[in-house]
């Protein structure tokens, strides 16, 4: 194995330390008392219902004596679709068999514009779509996004149904951009019969509503009330409104497409504490501040110039899992809610990373202890360390890949563990795979590009350096 240039270990060492450096401090600006976020840091991360508490959402049949229970869990079950279409990753959901009533608590700290109670009134509603004639309406209101929004449907727009959600097949949304914005719209699939009915009644020629007004109707909220200025096709009606961003169209769209709820549910709500204190964040920062310097302390006494490289890629293995968890790399503007769990396996992320550098110190080491040249014992150490790590993250992938596919469904969750389950497994399952993924990068791949390097420079080229005896 050659060793390779001076320079590539330091542009590595700079470019880790610049990209931790970003995703963990974040990038942040103040338009007037607005504080903008483009790069969301560590300490922007969404916490969930165990640190920041919740809103809870009960519903329950009106005559509770007369409902059927296999009713009742249709209905959780259409909430949990909502939920997981939704993306959220932590949320209590479960069926009070007594009391035949629903259960669904989501955290406060939801990347949203509207309100975690909103949010779960949204997903707990009953979720009809319907397209009327006209634009009528009873009323105007303010919701928690500071939107208007016309409620009610009144006068001929009340009268009249044209599609209901008994005809929708599927619903997803899009964005687009154009200029410096980003615009975003929600996508109806209906069936052939709908389909034929939006065709003949959007017709330039003979169509009732082309060339009118028409409107969406959730429940009673109007979502839009575009003009017909087109022959809809193929059965897929796609509309937007003025309010309407990300985190809005993966609401609707989820409620749209997960099927209803049936009537004469009654709703109660309340909040929720957070079960570890709100403050529990800042102390596992403080924790794990503590910690990172006693290891580092530790690391480069023990093993030199592996142990301060240890270091380096333990920072970058953290920083690369915020910027999944923060949406700073591959999530754009979706966040991630991490729990007490993900929290712990982050750290046991790190220390993965650390666990990974020991071996190949300890390989170095007894390659120079065996009396091998440096190069030799770089090469050597490097290459039998290899099937170790690789061997420990393989394991780490398969069990959490096989805790994701378990945990991620409310259903089986619940049977076994109860409604709390499933956000917290999940999460610490979640964070683990990336972990043991990124490992492989941290642990192995540039460790061995700028230990290979390192040992070029004359002053690091002494086999007491990297660990091995003082001659």
């Amino acid at each position: 194995m050659k060793r390779l240039a001076k320079p590539i270990s330091v542009i590595i060492i700079l470019v880790l330390l610049l990209f931790s450096a970003v995703s963990l401090l974040g990038i942040s600006y103040y338009e007037g008392d607005f504080r903008r976020v483009p790069i969301k840091g560590f300490g922007d991360i969404d916490w969930g219902i165990d640190v920041s508490g919740g809103a809870r959402v009960t519903l329950k049949p009106s005559t509770a004596d007369e409902a059927d229970l296999d009713t009742v869990k249709e209905a959780a079950s259409v909430v949990e679709k909502r939920a997981a279409a939704y993306g959220l990753v932590d949320y209590d959901l479960y069926v009070n068999a007594p009391e035949k009533a629903i259960v669904l608590t989501i955290p406060n700290s939801i990347n949203s514009e509207y309100s975690a109670e909103e949010i779960a009134d949204i997903l707990t509603s009953i979720g009809n779509l319907t397209l009327r004639p006209g634009e009528e309406f009873q009323t105007g209101l303010y919701d928690s996004s500071n939107s208007l929004v016309y409620a009610f449907p009144g006068g001929d727009t009340a009268k009249e149904v044209i599609l209901s959600s008994e005809d929708v097949e599927s619903s997803t949304w899009y964005s687009y951009s154009e200029g410096n914005a980003t615009y975003y719209y929600v996508a109806v699939q209906y069936n052939s019969e709908a389909a034929e009915l939006l065709k003949t009644v959007s017709n330039p020629s003979t169509g009732r509503f082309y060339n009118q007004t028409v409107s969406l109707w959730l429940d009673n909220r109007m979502l839009a009330n575009p003009k017909v200025s087109e022959e809809i096709v193929g059965g897929s009606l796609q509309f937007s409104g003025m309010d309407f961003t990300e985190s809005k169209v993966k609401l609707y769209s989820a409620v749209i497409g997960s099927g209803t709820l049936p009537e004469g549910l009654t709703v109660s709500y309340d909040k929720v504490e957070p079960t570890v204190g709100k403050n529990a964040a800042d102390i596992m920062l403080y924790v794990g501040i503590a910690a990172a310097v006693i290891l580092a302390v530790f690391m480069v006494y023990k093993y030199r110039t592996v142990g301060a490289v240890a270091i380096i890629m333990a920072l970058f293995e953290l920083s690369a899992l915020v910027a999944i968890i923060t949406g700073f790399c591959f999530g754009g503007n979706s966040t991630f809610l991490m729990t007490v769990p993900g929290a712990a396996a982050l750290a046991l992320s790190v220390m993965l990373t650390v666990i990974s550098m020991i071996i190949i110190a300890e390989r170095i080491k007894y390659q120079l202890d065996s009396g091998n040249p440096m190069g030799v014992s770089v090469s050597e150490g490097l290459k039998k360390s290899f099937k170790n790590i690789l061997d420990i993250n393989i394991i780490l992938m398969i069990i959490s890949l096989i805790g994701m596919f378990l945990f991620s469904t409310a259903g089986l969750i619940i049977g076994i563990f109860g409604g709390g389950a499933t956000g917290g497994i999940y999460n610490f399952c979640f964070v683990l795979f990336f972990g043991a993924l990124l490992n492989f990068l941290s642990g192995y791949i540039l460790p061995n590009l700028v230990l290979r390097s390192l040992y070029s420079f004359k002053a690091l080229s002494k086999p007491s350096v990297f660990g091995g005896a003082k001659k």
